[in-house]
């Protein structure tokens, strides 16, 4: 085993042998705040900038909290658990990296020289964290796994004024939608001139009206002529 030289500066998450990740407790970015073990969902509570600020020995920085991981009071007895706290620059929140032949890696404090450890040896949801002996036990081996940060966009570059316009393209005149050929409605038949009504009924002559017929008149009387008095006074 041998101490390497990992790259300062650059965010890891640091994960146990069944993949659960080194966190800070509940997204709490306070001085004193726990550290634990999660699933893995790689969120910046998860995510820890490794930063050499001595030879081969780095603070561990959580990139939510800006706080850094430290052995509580800066004791050095096996059992004392881990929290992170502001950077003091103290032995206590400083850590070197020995690299296992399986892959994986110790975390070393310099101050006590115990290595972190999971309390219990259970590798759990809700897990805490300590410093122990180094037993080369499986709770005491970690994985680091860097954490690629987004790439910023570049600024697009500006147009240069001096640079002659390309011609432009005569418009391309639309395209024609293909007009489908209208359907012609046959021509309606002309209809037959229907037979003219036959010419009204000729009236029916008139009835000779009947004219009662004049009445003869009687011949008056003859007046009598007067007869001659052939009587004698």
């Amino acid at each position: 085993m041998e101490t390497i030289k990992v790259n300062s500066n650059v965010y890891y998450s640091i994960t146990t042998k069944n993949g659960l990740a080194l966190e800070i407790a509940d997204f709490n970015c306070a001085s004193g705040a726990p550290v634990q073990l999660w699933e893995n969902a790689k969120g910046d509570s998860q995510t820890w900038l490794l930063s050499e600020v001595a030879h081969g020995y780095f603070k561990i920085e959580n990139k939510l909290s800006g706080k850094v991981l430290d052995v509580s009071l800066g004791a050095e007895a096996n059992g004392t658990q881990l929290h992170v706290w502001d950077y003091l620059g103290k032995d206590n929140q400083l850590w070197s990296f020995t690299e296992m032949k399986n892959g994986f890696y110790k975390l070393t404090s310099k101050q006590s020289g115990k290595v972190l450890d999971i309390v219990g040896m259970a590798a759990i949801n809700g897990a805490r964290l300590q410093i122990w002996d180094d037993v080369n036990g499986e709770d005491q081996m970690w994985k680091l796994t860097a954490v690629k940060e987004p790439k910023a966009a570049k600024p697009a570059k500006k147009a240069d004024v001096n640079a002659e316009k390309p011609a432009k393209k005569p418009a391309k005149a639309p395209a024609k939608k293909a007009v489908a050929p209208k359907a012609t409605a046959p021509k309606a038949v002309a209809k037959q001139a229907a037979p003219k009504a036959a010419p009204a009924k000729q009236e029916a002559p008139k009835a000779a009206t009947a004219t009662a017929p004049i009445k003869a008149e009687a011949p008056k009387p003859l007046e009598k002529k007067e007869q001659p008095n052939n009587k004698k006074k």
